[in-house]
């Protein structure tokens, strides 16, 4: 099967990018000014507007601007004071990293099943997974998709949890009222090359506590403290600061991204139609209470006994064959080497982890394990696309039937 008319007229590459974005980073070029200096010594100002702007996007008090998605997590988990002999609840189906960071805090990393429509972390399940040691939970919301964070919210009041959003797929999701990042203690986020907002790298962290925003501040840039001598550190910090130039980029993709950010969420609306009405297709379910999707990836799932017998890996060489944009699935954490083989942080106690060994097998993680199996993810930039390329894409995934 060659590529569609459809493809090659509507593909959009992605990133988006035009001169605005060549001025700014020519600017800061220009300046000689490539990094941001301190809260009280600005070298340049790109950093500073950045986190003031996705602040205000994200309605939320402070954003920290850091180097990657992956040490976002890793500040907001240190700043929230998880660690040594610390368990943190993670969904099993997730990027590594929203495990990785748990790992580099010295805590262990409690992987939960997730519910089987909307794809997301499933709180009841969480809770049957609370030991005297869980510390947090890491909610993330894959595919921009919300986990219930009223029900979650309730459930960490009770249990004097903290709660970690990571929102890494999730730019400008709403549930309930609320922008993501904001129903917890803290909400991370992405920049990384793929993702719905990006400058090739970066990452950010909200939250809306001043005492917390300063202790996110001071892991991120070295100990120091917002206003002190450049030279004070007052407590542990390593250097996770982000760049002029990322930040520059970032600034002028913002300005793009509410429009991007409309389209993708009318256009998922009108694909999740024209895919409810194939027999053996399932989409994902917004979860109920959920305003706006981010859209990172359109997961669908596909019955093989209704596309007589196909792999999951056939599906997906057929949709690239016809141009269509791919993202592979994430494997189910449980699976991976690094947790099955507990090669991880030397002198930590994985023992009482509910993986590793025969307890990484996929009965007991069964909807993820089921889930993995068959699901397929269009990639985010198809979303951006007409609905004309929507239909021949629908019309590709019924075609695999015959």
């Amino acid at each position: 099967m060659g590529k569609t008319k459809a493809s090659e007229e509507n593909g959009v590459k992605w990133p988006v990018w035009d001169k605005e974005d060549l001025e700014a980073v020519e600017a800061v070029l220009r300046s000689n000014q490539w990094w941001a200096g301190a809260p009280g010594l600005h070298a340049g100002e790109n950093v500073w507007e950045f986190q003031k702007e996705f602040a205000a996007y994200h309605e939320a008090k402070h954003c920290i601007a850091v180097a990657n998605g992956t040490v976002a997590l890793e500040i907001a988990l240190l700043a929230l004071d998880v660690g040594m002999g610390d368990e943190v609840i993670v969904p099993d189906y997730t990027f590594v990293a929203s495990a990785m960071a748990v790992v580099a805090t010295n805590a262990v990393p409690i992987f939960c099943d997730i519910d089987p429509e909307s794809l997301v972390l499933d709180v009841a399940k969480a809770e049957r997974l609370l030991t005297p040691r869980t510390k947090a939970i890491v909610a993330v919301h894959l595919g921009g998709n919300p986990v219930d964070m009223v029900r979650l919210c309730r459930l960490a009041a009770d249990h004097h949890l903290k709660i970690i959003e990571d929102c890494a797929h999730a730019h400008g999701s709403r549930f309930s009222g609320k922008r993501v990042g904001n129903w917890g203690h803290t909400g991370t986020f992405s920049f990384q090359a793929s993702k719905l907002l990006t400058a090739g790298e970066g990452g950010c962290v909200i939250c809306n506590d001043d005492e917390l925003a300063s202790r996110i501040y001071g892991i991120s840039d070295c100990g120091r403290r917002s206003g002190d001598y450049f030279y004070a550190h007052y407590h542990y910090g390593s250097n996770y600061r982000m760049p002029e130039f990322q930040a520059a980029v970032l600034r002028t993709q913002l300005k793009k991204f509410p429009l991007q950010h409309e389209k993708r969420n009318r256009n998922a609306k009108y694909l999740g139609k024209r895919l409810g009405d194939i027999e053996g297709i399932s989409v994902m379910k917004p979860t109920r209470g959920t305003e706006e999707l981010g859209y990172y990836v359109y997961p669908f799932l596909f019955d093989p006994q209704q596309f007589k017998g196909i792999t999951k890996a056939q599906f997906y060489a057929s949709l690239r064959q016809a141009g269509i944009p791919t993202a592979d699935c994430y494997p189910p954490l449980h699976t991976l080497g690094c947790f099955r083989d507990r090669a991880l942080r030397k002198g930590i106690d994985y023992s009482g982890a509910n993986w590793g060994g025969e307890k990484s097998d996929d009965r007991f993680f069964p909807v993820t394990s089921e889930t993995y199996s068959r699901s397929v993810e269009l990639a985010q930039e198809l979303l951006l696309t007409r609905e004309g390329y929507l239909d021949s894409v629908a019309d590709v995934i019924e075609g695999l039937k015959d």
